[in-house]
């Protein structure tokens, strides 16, 4: 065994040193680490799983370095791959685990569900011969078994209200669209709304199909970028060159061990002219964050919302044999004006550096620009109009828009923790959504319908049964909101994704600000 081991630390030296011959690790370090893993391997008094041995030490290395370098194991790997990829192996649904009862929310048009007659609102008992009606079930078991090869089959046990039994469909795997464009809409005349939820590799064509889906170029754009914590560099660059003209600088990158990148617009956009606002929130970030800056240094657009997270390192991935990845930070972007977006950090404090995130909340910084603290040697200015802009965490709007916690309360919180609205919502659409199909010719009709006002008191007596206490006060003070999601969710039952951001929209701040800017521009 110790001679194995030997020969073991002969190949890892032979293979890492040639690689790292220019580094500042010498080959006693290296040595080092390696004679580690061989003494446990020889001497420890229990078996181990070497291979999650291997993974932690690798873990505890990067655990010192900056807050985005990670290790990730295959199976995260994988599922990081197919969420960029825009695409998957399924059946084409959309589920919630409501109760331990696994909900379908929405049925891909055209995929293999839909095809067998599989319909939002049905509860899924058995997958094969697993069952999955219970205590223990899981979202990432439930992927694993509805996901697999395209053109593999596989028996899905449904249950649908009003129809007794349990019914089996056999469905046939295919590819399905991952859609990064969730809602898109002509929020005024001329005017198109386009939320984007991840930068994925099919999202530049997405948000392209999204801008002339009006048959025409618009003469107003709303990026929506809220929420969106990043993905592919490829495509911010993609859909930031939209809107450029040629030669502008959409960023650069600079690293101590990697050659500076810049990128620059081609001049093939197809919005480079024309009033454009790009909303962002505290949970924008990193490809988000390169789409925005650009759009505000060259002075292109208007930014709508608050101050965005911080997210500026680039990160290179390395794989292992094994699959697994080592997600290596290389270089920091800057935006065209030189602002750096990273947020600062302590490396090997990574617990400090998000806790730094919730503390701007804490310092009021979603509710008052006033709270916001500028580092006054950060301090750039955009490349056209010569404005004021400040680098050294995230890209802080041209309008600030107060984040509205105003309906927050005990009851409101209990409701979302424990998912009663979208329960109930499943509840009450399952013998009415026919009917209401039939009866709405839009989503304004639903949202005015007294009759859908009538559906909440039914929601407030559900959450009595379900163990929710609250007082009247608190109720009333969360009521709007509640009863806006509400409705929300039954318009994209009857509808479809699109629907669901449309009526949240109509009584949402930061949207009311992006529409009037975008209406402002236009007049001009």
């Amino acid at each position: 065994m110790k001679k194995i081991s030997a020969f073991l630390a002969t190949v890892i030296l032979a293979v890492i040193m040639p690689v790292c011959a220019n580094a500042q690790f010498s080959r006693e370090q290296f040595s080092k680490i390696a004679m580690a893993l061989m003494f446990i391997q020889d001497y420890y008094v229990d078996s181990l799983d070497y291979e999650s041995l291997a993974d932690q030490a690798i873990e505890a290395v990067v655990s010192s370095l900056d807050p985005h370098t990670v290790f990730m194991t295959r199976q995260a790997t994988e599922e990081a791959d197919e969420s960029m990829s825009g695409e998957f192996d399924g059946i084409g649904i959309e589920f919630a685990l409501i109760k331990d009862t696994l909900t379908v929310q929405n049925v891909i048009a055209g995929g293999p569900a839909s095809k067998v007659g599989i319909q939002t609102g049905d509860k899924i008992t058995m997958v094969d011969t697993v069952n999955v009606a219970g205590v223990g079930i899981t979202n990432n078991k439930v992927r694993a078994l509805l996901r697999g090869r395209r053109g593999s089959k596989v028996d899905v046990g449904v249950m649908r209200k009003g129809v007794p039994g349990t019914r089996t469909y056999r469905i046939t795997r295919d590819r399905i669209p991952m859609e990064s464009v969730v809602s898109t809409y002509e929020a005024a005349p001329g005017v198109v709304y386009v939320k984007l939820s991840r930068f994925a590799a099919t999202s530049g064509r997405e948000v392209f199909d999204a801008i002339r889906s009006l048959g025409v170029v618009p003469d107003g754009v709303i990026l929506d970028l809220r929420g969106n914590g990043g993905g592919l560099l490829s495509s911010a660059l993609t859909i930031a060159n939209m809107f450029l003209s040629k030669g502008q600088l959409l960023m650069y990158s600079e690293g101590a061990r990697v050659k500076t990148d810049e990128q620059f617009a081609t001049g093939n956009g197809i919005y480079q002219d024309g009033p454009l606002v790009i909303m962002v929130d505290e949970n924008s970030a990193s490809a988000s964050e390169i789409v925005a800056g650009a759009i505000q240094d060259w002075d292109r657009g208007t930014i709508v919302g608050r101050r965005t997270f911080g997210k500026g390192l680039v990160q290179r991935e390395l794989p292992f044999r094994d699959g697994s990845a080592l997600r290596v930070t290389v270089a920091r972007y800057h935006t065209p004006s030189g602002r750096v977006i990273q947020s600062p950090y302590e490396e090997g404090n990574s617990q400090q550096y998000y806790q730094e995130h919730n503390e701007r909340y804490q310092r009021g910084e979603s509710f008052s620009r006033d709270s916001i603290r500028f580092d006054e040697s950060q301090k750039f200015t955009t490349l056209v109009k010569g404005r004021t802009v400040y680098g050294g965490g995230g890209i802080m709007p041209d309008i600030f828009v107060s984040r509205d916690t105003s309906y927050v309360s005990r009851f409101y919180s209990a409701v979302a923790s424990r998912g009663l609205l979208q329960e109930f919502v499943n509840g009450y659409m399952d013998s009415r959504r026919t009917a209401m199909q039939q009866k709405y010719a839009s989503w304004q009709e639903l949202v005015a319908d007294p009759a859908v006002d009538a559906a909440y008191a039914e929601f407030l007596e559900y959450a009595k049964t379900e163990g929710v206490k609250a007082s009247d006060e608190e109720i009333e003070k969360s009521t709007p909101e509640i009863k806006l999601a509400m409705k929300a969710l039954m318009a994209r039952a009857v509808w479809n994704e699109s629907t669901y951001y449309q009526v949240i929209n109509s009584e949402d701040d930061d949207y009311r600000a992006a529409l009037e800017e975008v209406l402002a521009l236009k007049a001009r």
